[in-house]
């Protein structure tokens, strides 16, 4: 088996540096994984990230002509770039179709996968090869994933992905939805596994031995809160494990980790509580400071209050959830000490 390993740095790691990367850190990144023989580089967003909004953004949140005009030439790797049709629509993917990118990744959420058909119809009639990554997929009952299926073979993309959004997936969750997926979609399934919980390499094992054919993977694992799977660990399993195949120089993908770690992430990745937190209650990393914060105002228990968040799968991260759930608690412990009193 030979997986298809998608290096993500440049999208997702510019969770960590508001998208910052300089025009050297592109160009090397780029070609350094080009001649590493990754097979596909994500070079940012279109449009701008659905998760993160930043007035302060650096080039790869936005991928203009003219940041996607400068990338080096690559020999091996294709370039791709992620579109969130919440924030971009699609008109705006019309000159895409005359640059270096050759696929373009459409990524949902459950409740918003309705218009996903739409944008791969636009994304194919570029001539381009079409992904689909549905965001947030612990959100999902095995009914819910059934039906965006069947939503998703409407309009066939060329892989759909699930991605572990808030890091709380285990490999029997994994192997759940994969195998769901594997029945109802005669197409090649990706995963996009965080860390949180510190299962992303044992999850995106399970995806492979359950039909995943697709990795993805950032440079020193360069992500918001706790992560991805790192692409310098993926290549090392894919290298070392017999049963699986590689086109990746494990020697060319580390030395492209080592630039990242020296030159591009402003610290190093790390799993302490705050993500382990969000990954245990499944809500989103950005929920996190907010629910300690806030929680601590009312004298809650913020593990409580992360724990009511996830349970309530709320859409977006606001301030005005948490502190609503945390005066509901708050009034209900009153409630509760006037009774005993």
């Amino acid at each position: 088996m030979k997986p298809i390993l998608l290096d993500c740095t440049l999208r997702d790691g510019g969770n960590q540096n508001d998208w910052q990367f300089t025009p050297t850190d592109v160009h090397t990144i780029v070609s350094t994984l080009d001649a590493a023989r990754v097979d596909v580089i994500e070079v940012g967003y279109r449009g701008g990230s659905g998760s993160r909004a930043s007035a302060t953004a650096g080039p790869s949140a936005h991928c203009t002509p003219e940041y996607l005009a400068a990338l080096p030439d690559v020999s091996h790797a294709e370039l791709a770039v992620m579109v969130v049709p919440t924030v971009c629509p699609v008109q705006a993917m019309a000159d895409l179709g005359d640059s270096p990118v050759s696929m373009v990744r459409i990524a949902a959420y459950p409740w918003n996968i309705d218009g996903v058909p739409e944008y791969v119809r636009a994304v194919r009639a570029l001539g381009l090869k079409v992904g689909v990554n549905l965001m947030a997929v612990s959100y999902t009952t095995p009914e819910q994933l059934a039906g965006i299926a069947d939503t998703v073979a409407s309009e066939l993309p060329d892989v759909f992905y699930i991605a572990d959004s808030f890091g709380a997936l285990t490999p029997d969750d994994v192997r759940q939805r994969v195998g769901l997926l594997a029945e109802r979609l005669p197409i090649p399934l990706g995963i996009h596994a965080h860390n949180n919980l510190g299962l992303a390499a044992a999850n995106a094992l399970a995806g492979l031995d359950s039909g995943v054919g697709w990795l993805d993977a950032s440079l020193c694992a360069m992500a918001r809160g706790a992560g991805n799977l790192a692409t310098e660990q993926a290549a090392a399993f894919l290298t070392a494990w017999p049963r699986y195949e590689t086109h990746a120089d494990l020697a060319l993908v580390c030395e492209a980790a080592e630039y990242v770690a020296e030159q591009v992430l402003p610290r190093p990745m790390t799993v302490r509580r705050a993500e382990i937190a969000a990954g245990i209650n499944d809500h989103h990393f950005y929920f996190q400071d907010r629910i300690e914060k806030i929680s601590a105002r009312h004298g809650l228990d913020p593990w409580e209050v992360g724990r009511r968040i996830g349970a309530a799968q709320p859409r977006k991260v606001l301030d005005e959830t948490v502190e609503r759930l945390c005066r509901e608690l708050a009034d209900g412990r009153q409630l509760t000490e006037g009774r005993e009193a």
